[in-house]
């Protein structure tokens, strides 16, 4: 009698590597999400921060006319959306940027322009339509407020993503 050389898997064994592999999967999918949205989290809290110490050197720096005045706007105690403070870039004053453009913030990542954050008994609200702002706070130190845009780098699916460089991140639902 011949003896058939049999190489490979049977289906069982097939179907049993398989569902191994769904459970792996199903179990670290959840774990890689949150880790992507923590990062996507902190990153815009980094930048938040950035941002406001950037601005501070600047000023320290007088690269910007004198804090808090800008040109066309004040970033003042009151909150401000970055995408309408404008700064002259020119001598004769003719050509001016937003200070976004100035500290390098893009549209597509952040929302620059809509409604400054509202605050009450010391805890500010954002959502949607909240612009990324800033504040100068009492100390002469510029609070900077990030809000991501919903298609931008920083953006967590369904959720209002938003950092305050003197706080923690957040996110709402």
């Amino acid at each position: 009698m011949k003896r058939l050389n049999r190489k490979g898997f049977t289906l069982i064994e097939l179907l049993a590597i398989i569902v191994i592999l769904a459970i792996i999967v199903v179990v670290t999918v959840p774990t890689i999400i949150n880790t992507i949205s923590n990062a996507r989290v902190q990153s815009i809290w980094n930048l938040a921060g950035g941002v406001a110490n950037s601005y501070d050197t600047a000023v320290a720096q007088d690269l910007l006319a004198t804090t808090p005045t800008l040109k066309g706007a004040n970033a003042t105690a009151s909150w401000q959306c970055m995408g309408s403070i404008m700064q002259t870039t020119e001598a004769g004053g003719d050509t001016s940027v937003s200070l976004a453009d100035v500290l390098d913030l893009s549209a597509s990542d952040l929302v620059l322009t809509g409604n400054p954050p509202t605050e009450s008994n010391g805890n500010l609200t954002v959502s949607t339509n909240t612009c990324s702002a800033i504040r100068i706070k009492a100390n002469g130190a510029a609070e900077v407020l990030l809000v991501a845009n919903t298609g931008g780098r920083f953006a967590i699916s369904g959720k209002t993503v938003y950092a305050l460089s003197s706080a923690d991140a957040g996110v709402q639902s």
